[in-house]
């Protein structure tokens, strides 16, 4: 599953092998003071917008990029997981939808990826 990686300046989204094939994308990295919003999200699939570009969605699974009026998005949602959702100012993707592990806790992971960036996380989505 992809993981949410604070690397240096970068905040790392990290696909496994076959998220990067179902995505046709590989990592991607995002400055951290690019961010301007990181908020968990127990209902990601009312966070997408727009219509897949490239990628899949399928049986409960949205991995790619999605194009919509003001840009592009990148998602690695599954099935009904919560993610987490970082909103960037800057940069090809306007927005990343990442869905936790089974049993992880969205919230922390929100926190620690704000924590990086040096802001202060949002209350839930949804």
């Amino acid at each position: 599953m992809a993981e949410l990686i604070v690397d240096d300046a970068n905040l790392v989204v990290r696909l496994t092998l076959r998220e990067k094939v179902l995505s046709f994308h590989g990592d991607i990295r995002v400055p951290l003071s690019a961010i301007i919003r990181v908020m968990p999200d127990p209902k990601p699939w009312l966070g997408l917008r727009g219509w897949r570009m490239a990628g899949i969605a399928v049986g409960g699974t949205v991995l790619g990029t999605r194009r919509h009026g003001t840009g592009y998005d990148f998602c690695v949602v599954h099935h009904n997981l919560p993610a987490v959702r970082v909103d960037v100012a800057s940069g090809r993707f306007s927005r990343l939808i990442v869905s936790v592990p089974e049993g992880g806790d969205p919230e922390a992971e929100a926190a620690r990826v704000a924590a990086a960036a040096g802001i202060t996380p949002t209350a839930p989505a949804g």
